[in-house]
């Protein structure tokens, strides 16, 4: 008896992943195309030498898609690999995402920037407008004791419009954090 009610729950469950799989709404629809709007927040070649970064991609472009979720919010996403010049062994990833609405931003925020972390890795709180948060690694975040020593995780997230900034860097300096910093900075000017 327990063995037919454990399988029925499985083919109920690959029948209804399989479904979504073949769905055209499925989980989440990739496609890549220019995302009106959001270019002119990205970093040029004059704002990466200003701030002594290098672009990693071989591209001209950052990577752009496009998802729509399961349940029908829109999200227009980039995201741009760097390297700081001065700062050996230190990457910064920027992920810039255009919401639809509001409240699908508000929540993205508020998940992304407390999911997982500790309040102890906190550095500043709404410093570039509301809704900002700047933190670094803590050994009392979720798994955070896994991380390895010496290495120091930057995190800013900027809700500004209908737009998502997060600035994230890896690498051994502390000084990481300024760039990441200067970085927010440099995208927030553009808003004009």
């Amino acid at each position: 008896m327990k063995l037919s009610i454990i399988l029925a729950i499985l083919l109920i469950a690959i029948v209804g992943y399989l479904i979504l799989q073949n769905s055209p709404s499925g989980p989440a629809i990739k496609t890549n195309h220019t995302i009106s709007g959001n270019q002119g927040l990205l970093l040029n070649e004059q704002d990466l030498q200003e701030l002594g970064m290098t672009q990693v991609w071989n591209e001209t472009e950052c990577q752009t898609q496009k998802y729509t979720t399961m349940d029908m919010h829109q999200i227009e996403y980039n995201i741009c690999n760097y390297t700081i010049n001065n700062l050996s062994d230190t990457w910064v990833v920027i992920e810039l995402k255009k919401f639809a609405n509001p409240e699908d931003l508000n929540n993205t925020y508020l998940y992304e920037s407390s999911h997982l972390f500790s309040p102890q890795g906190i550095i500043s709180v709404n410093d570039y407008g509301d809704q900002s948060l700047f933190r670094v690694n803590n050994p009392n975040d979720y798994m955070g004791h896994l991380n390895e020593p010496g290495v120091y995780y930057y995190h800013l997230w900027i809700c500004k419009n209908e737009y998502l900034i997060h600035i994230t860097s890896r690498g051994r300096s502390k000084e990481a954090g300024e760039y990441v910093t200067k970085i927010g900075e440099q995208i927030l000017s553009k808003f004009g």
